[in-house]
């Protein structure tokens, strides 16, 4: 049960959204290098594994992690208010994110954070 989860998330995702709002305020149009590749920070540098045997705390600071990054996303993306559309909830993104780690459980949380951006893309609010 997660019965604290939102006001932990709520916690974690005011802290990281201003260390992602450090990080990329000077770099909006570097989204990498010339060979596309660019530094992970955080937890998107671990396995999908480690997502997939977090007790509830741990999960929060997933979810935080995972927050601050559809932040960025929404911010950097042209056309974009919100990746996640209108009938997306921390609930659904949670659960696509634990079906893709059990069959994906060697790549990293980043990796599996894109490919859940990469299907959400389509059915994105584009305007508030």
């Amino acid at each position: 049960m997660r019965l604290n989860l939102d006001q932990k998330l709520n916690k974690f995702s005011a802290i990281l959204l201003v260390i992602f709002s450090l990080i990329w305020a000077n770099s909006f149009s570097h989204a990498a290098d010339d060979a596309g590749q660019y530094l992970v920070l955080g937890l998107g540098n671990l396995s999908c594994k480690s997502f997939l045997y977090e007790d509830e705390e741990g999960a929060a600071y997933y979810l935080s992690w995972l927050a601050g990054y559809i932040t960025a996303y929404n911010q950097l993306s042209e056309n974009t208010y919100s990746v996640l559309g209108k009938a997306k909830t921390i609930g659904q993104i949670e659960s696509w994110l634990f079906d893709y780690c059990t069959i994906n459980n060697d790549e990293t949380f980043e990796n599996a954070i894109r490919n859940l951006l990469r299907n959400l893309k389509y059915s994105r609010i584009k305007q508030e």
